[in-house]
């Protein structure tokens, strides 16, 4: 490897047996300290100085030795992990990751394909994971779909699908700012941020995003919102969308989406649905898969692979129920990526005319691994075992002295406060305290969110690694925490 970086042209080894060896090598010692990390502390806090480094460390002039550049990284990289592949992480909904998409990144990265179209075998297997997740969710065969970096990016890509649908497709030479009176768009109290971000980013602006109260369900209220529609079209303004939530950032709750369903058809509105937290609950056992009952009425879809099914990241997609309308709104083919249907050239339709990115990777290739080797019958397994898992920490919390259950858990989240402190500010504070003292053992981790006024730990059990004993584990370092 010495010298290879003072090469004057080309970035390729001049032995390839060598990099294969040294390839299969460092894989091999990534897995084990993955496997060792499984036991050992959740997350470590990076040292100041080594912050400090990397903030001022200048740009590599001179290229180092492959060797030096391993152990940089394994010095200064793994050691601080993020801790969402430790089982004892119970803290935002991040996915821990499955080995068959390890195999998928490593093919990835090597094929190095770009995906925004073009005939060649990435392309249709992004259309099969398509396919399948179509008949999964109950989307019709004309239902086009595109993966994505996440449920954030599908959410704004359906936002600018509703406003076109409501105000046609010459709005988009046009824009918006002759459109006449505002768009209003409809979600629960209870929705992601991401999609104020998306209102705000296409133009709209969050001032016409109605936040609607839910009820003692964390459920949209279906009432209040058909009355405050009714309201925005008596005062001349057009509502255009209502995004339902599959799974809510604070509670796991799922909005009735038999309902909304007839109340954007009364007031001939998009359903999108946010499925980012519990889309996937479709493919597990009763009761949960219930929830999702009524997912597949949706005008549009937004879920994540990289959560419940543990695709490593970053891997979301959407799904659009009028595949033709989905490709007329970001369909732009310039002359020099014009289609003519000949050899490399061919393909159609292109990934990048159902989305905003010409550049995109074969992210499919992960959840099409991850689908072949564990079979929708054991990722729904995993599924069904995250939901078990929520009960048991609820169990587990309802005999806590120390501790107290909010509700019980809809889904795959639980949240909690600590049992007899009366006073609101100083149970908020404690529990912050008590959050990141946790989270600095490195014993277990969980998240903050707010239930009302009221500041309280939230677990999301999102990892297919675990157990109920990585439950107890946590709940008994909480309560040492809590007796201090």
């Amino acid at each position: 490897m010495n010298g290879e970086a003072t090469q004057p042209a080309g970035l390729d080894p001049g032995d390839w047996q060598e990099i294969e060896c040294r390839l299969a090598e460092f894989a091999a010692e990534e897995v084990r300290e993955l496997q060792r990390s499984l036991s050992g502390p959740v997350w470590r806090e990076p040292p100041p100085e080594l912050i400090r480094a990397l903030a001022e460390e200048p740009v590599p002039r001179d290229g180092e030795d492959l060797d030096a550049v391993i152990e940089r990284y394994r010095e200064q990289i793994r050691p601080w992990r993020n801790g969402n592949t430790h089982p004892r992480f119970f803290g935002w909904v991040q996915g821990g990751g499955n080995l068959a998409s390890v195999f998928a990144d490593l093919a990835i990265s090597l094929l190095n394909p770009n995906v925004g179209g073009r005939e060649h075998g990435a392309v249709h297997v992004e259309r099969e994971v398509i396919r399948w997740c179509c008949e999964l969710f109950g989307f019709p065969a004309a239902a086009s779909g595109i993966l994505t970096t996440g449920t954030s990016a599908a959410t704004h890509l359906a936002i600018q699908l509703a406003a076109f649908r409501h105000l046609g497709l010459n709005y988009k030479k046009r824009g918006f700012f002759e459109a006449g009176p505002p768009l209003r768009c409809y979600c629960s109290s209870e929705g992601h941020s991401s999609i104020i971000k998306a209102i705000e980013a296409c133009g709209i602006g969050s001032d016409h995003l109605v936040v609607v109260p839910v009820d003692d369900r964390h459920r949209i209220r279906i009432d209040r919102l058909r009355q405050v529609m009714e309201q925005d079209r008596a005062q001349g303004l057009r509502p255009f969308l209502v995004i339902a939530n599959a799974g809510t950032v604070n509670t796991g709750a799922f909005d009735d989406l038999h309902a909304i369903r007839r109340v954007c058809d009364e007031m001939s509105c998009w359903m999108h649905v946010d499925g980012a937290f519990g889309a996937w609950l479709r493919i597990a056992d009763a009761p949960w898969k219930e929830l999702t009952e009524g997912i597949e009425t949706a005008d549009s879809l937004a879920f994540d692979f990289h959560k419940l099914i543990s695709v490593t990241y970053e891997c979301g997609g959407l799904l659009v129920r009028d595949g033709d309308f989905h490709q007329r709104v970001y369909s732009i083919r310039p002359d020099y990526l014009a289609p003519h249907g000949e050899a490399l050239a061919g393909g159609e339709p292109w990934f990048c005319d159902f989305g905003l990115e010409l550049s995109r990777s074969f992210r499919a290739l992960k959840v099409w691994f991850s689908f072949r080797h564990y079979g929708i019958e054991g990722l729904g397994r995993s599924v069904t075992h995250a939901c078990e898992l929520a009960r048991y920490l609820a169990a587990r919390i309802e005999i806590s002295e120390y501790l107290e259950l909010c509700q019980p858990p809809i889904s795959s989240i639980v949240t909690f406060g600590l049992a007899g402190i009366e006073d609101l500010e100083a149970h908020n504070w404690r529990i912050e305290q008590l959050s990141a003292a946790l989270q600095r053992s490195g014993k277990a981790v969980f998240s903050l969110t707010r239930q009302g006024d009221r500041r309280v730990l939230r677990a999301s059990m999102t990892n297919h690694r675990s157990r109920e004993q990585d439950i107890d584990a946590a709940v008994a370092a909480l309560e040492e925490l809590a007796t201090r």
